[in-house]
């Protein structure tokens, strides 16, 4: 159930980056941000967590307002991480 739950997290983080390119929810980007990160430390010794990290960092900076051209990329990532966690187990 917390997979399930973790992947739900995951596509709306998603739909934040993709939201955040026009300015809106700055704050529930600080808060995805800060979720990525904490989950991403939490699971370390995986490489999806790395990426998760990294993926926290690009989150914050578009909050921010330093939307990068490759951001979406982190957002793909996000969404089909969330999809999987929701179709297994």
């Amino acid at each position: 159930m917390l997979v399930k739950f973790l992947g739900l997290l995951d596509i709306i983080a998603g739909f934040i980056i993709l939201i955040l390119k026009f300015g809106f929810f700055q704050e529930v980007g600080l808060i995805f941000a800060l979720y990525l990160a904490l989950k991403g430390l939490i699971f370390i010794k995986d490489i999806s967590s790395v990426i998760d990290i990294i993926t926290a960092v690009f989150l914050f900076l578009a909050a921010i307002n330093f939307y990068f051209s490759f951001t979406w990329i982190f957002s793909i990532w996000l969404f089909q991480k969330g999809i999987f966690s929701l179709i297994s187990y």
